[in-house]
This record gives structure tokens, sequence and C-alpha cells, in this order.
């Protein structure tokens, strides 16, 4: 297995692996807010793809042989909008999306996509690397807890009606 840059022959895994990952969050969510539309794959695809060129992003692939079994999606975010006023950190890493394909989990992909996506980080003068975890989640948790990653805001939620 090597991490390498997303290529566009991956494209079409890629968008698997995407689903693969939304469906398997939906499956956690008790509250059933969570699905798979059918503009999903390319949908979602397509807005990663813009966030990355925006965010002077990049997409990672854990490839074994010609198969893409996982996959790290990392934003840039600068200084800029609210963070001028609220923080003193110039630039910070974002991963948005890390996924492994359900047969290859418990390998240590999910492992050498994170010290990737960080080592690109590094590589471009962030001062952290950030992401967010859906709670039910564990076993994403527990990879980054530790990787030394700690919780640093909550988000809440309740039905209201």
């Amino acid at each position: 297995m090597q991490i390498i840059a997303y290529e566009e022959r991956y494209e079409e895994q890629a968008k698997d692996l995407l689903v693969e990952l939304q469906r398997y969050l939906a499956s956690l969510d008790k509250r059933g807010v969570l699905v798979v539309k059918d503009a999903f794959r390319d949908g979602y695809f397509g807005m990663v793809r813009d966030e990355i060129a925006k965010h002077g992003g990049k997409i990672l692939l854990a490839v074994n042989g010609e198969k893409a079994v996982g996959m790290v999606v990392c934003k840039l975010l600068a200084d800029g909008g609210e963070a001028v006023f609220t923080t003193s950190c110039p630039k910070t890493g974002f991963i948005c999306d890390l996924v492994v394909t359900e047969s290859e989990r418990g390998r240590g992909i999910g492992k050498a996509l994170l010290a990737a996506a960080e080592r690109y980080f590094a590589e471009h003068g962030c001062a952290y690397a950030q992401l967010e975890v859906f709670a039910p989640n564990a076993k994403a948790g527990e990879l980054y807890r530790k990787a030394g990653y700690e919780v640093n805001c909550l988000y809440l939620s309740k039905s209201i009606k």
C-alpha cells in the first residue's frame, strides 16, 4: 500500500469511497438525518474538488495495486474571515473526509492517511491540523485521539419537533 496524490484515473474509486463513508455515517445516525441522496456521488465529489481548488487543498489516496482503498481530503485554511478577529493561528490544515474501505480497515491505512495529511499541512506552513468527527463514529474518534487530536469544540443538537 502506498499513499499518493489524487490522480484522475482514480476518480470513480474516489467517488465510491465517499459514498461508502456517507452510507456508513448514515447507518450510525440515530436521528435519521444523514442520508445518501441520488445526486451525492457526483455532486459531493464535485463540491470536494471545488473546495480543494478554492482552499489550496489536496486529495491523498491509499492505493493497493491499482485499487484506491482509502482517501483523505485536505484543505488549507488561511487567516481570514472571522479568524482575523478571533484567533492568533495564521493557517490551519483541515481534514474534510477520511475513509478506508471496509475490507481494509484495521490495517493502519487510516493512520497512514492521517500522517500524510499532517505532513502536507506542515509543508504548507500550517500551525494546526483540525477535523470534525461524527460523534457516533467511535472508531474514527479513537484513531484521532490516538494520533494526538483533542476535543476543542462540541456541536450539540436536539430535535425541536
